[in-house]
């Protein structure tokens, strides 16, 4: 009888392993893997933060790298040779605003040293040159004038309409002695 108590006693260690090794695989390894999955999402996640945190940072290095050496470019360029200029005496004329603004400016024309012939024609030319500018000026309204983007557009479209006058050269440059807008 003893041997059959102990085989009994084994068989219901064996059946209880066995229950205890099925419970296991089923109810904790489930609770167990769902944790895994969870921790390998959060791993997951927070590796792609980094790599969108690592990636913004080289890109935004890379760019304040890029434009600090355009700056640097722009800085070091040598400038450019002084030009020769022609001054124009003083312009002073109303604008086309329905309630008229007057306009006081004086120029030099700028061209390239040693040009005589082009200095010669400036002179020559000098009544013509103002009679552009004059006409040029009375065109524009107060609007059109009172910004500096918009007084560089005016620079720039003096020197095109001078320019094409001009049969010995060619103005480089329209400078602003006065400007006076009021």
């Amino acid at each position: 009888m003893a041997d059959e108590d102990i085989q009994d006693m084994s068989d219901e260690v064996s059946d209880d392993g066995e229950k205890g090794k099925a419970a296991g695989k089923s109810g904790g390894g489930l609770g167990g893997s769902k944790i895994i999955k969870i921790l390998i999402y959060v791993a997951a996640s927070i590796l792609g933060l980094f790599l969108m945190v690592g990636i913004a940072y080289l890109v935004s290095k890379y760019m304040v790298e890029a434009s600090y050496a355009r700056e640097q470019q722009i800085l070091t360029a040598p400038p450019p040779p002084p030009l020769a200029h022609f001054d124009l005496k003083e312009f002073a004329v109303s604008t086309k605003d329905e309630t008229p603004h007057f306009i006081k400016l004086e120029l030099s024309l700028g061209y390239q040293k040693d040009d005589m012939k082009l200095q010669t024609e400036l002179i020559e030319r000098t009544v013509q040159i103002r009679h552009i500018i004059n006409i040029l000026l009375s065109g524009k309204r107060h609007q059109d004038l009172d910004s500096v983007e918009e007084k560089i557009d005016l620079a720039e479209e003096i020197k095109a309409s001078i320019n094409i006058i001009l049969r010995n050269g060619q103005v480089k440059e329209v400078y602003y002695r006065e400007f006076v807008l009021s």
